[in-house]
């Protein structure tokens, strides 16, 4: 997202635990696929609980992404988009597609991100 700029994105399913159409009322800690509708989690991010929602691994997931997402904005503030570009490790190959899939490249990604950001507010 970062990359392209993309500001942001619709995403349906915070609380969705009915069944596709909603003809009926789900349990999301039996039924993760609302009825058969859709892949296991998508209809919800959280979960219900006694004391309010409970976060999904997917949302904490999200959370990260984001958090990812504002750490490489304040990088291209402080080094440049061409220098975190670098950061990236893929030049322009890089798309939705495309990408790396190895378990490593996202954290080794971010560690060398904050690295950057620490070394440029030295």
């Amino acid at each position: 997202m970062w990359k392209y700029h993309i500001t942001g994105f619709l995403h349906w399913g915070y609380n969705f635990w009915n069944s596709q159409l909603s003809k009926a009322v789900i349990d999301p800690f039996k039924v993760t696929d609302a009825g058969g509708a859709f892949p296991g989690g998508d209809g919800f991010s959280v979960y219900p609980g006694e004391n309010g929602p409970l976060p999904s691994l997917r949302q904490k997931v999200f959370a990260m992404a984001l958090y990812d997402m504002r750490a490489l904005s304040l990088a291209e503030e402080k080094l440049g988009r061409e220098n975190v570009l670098k950061l990236l490790g893929d030049g322009e190959s890089m798309t939705f597609a495309n990408y790396p899939r190895t378990s490593s490249y996202l954290p080794d990604l971010r560690e060398r991100v904050n690295e950057a950001i620490g070394n440029a507010c030295k």
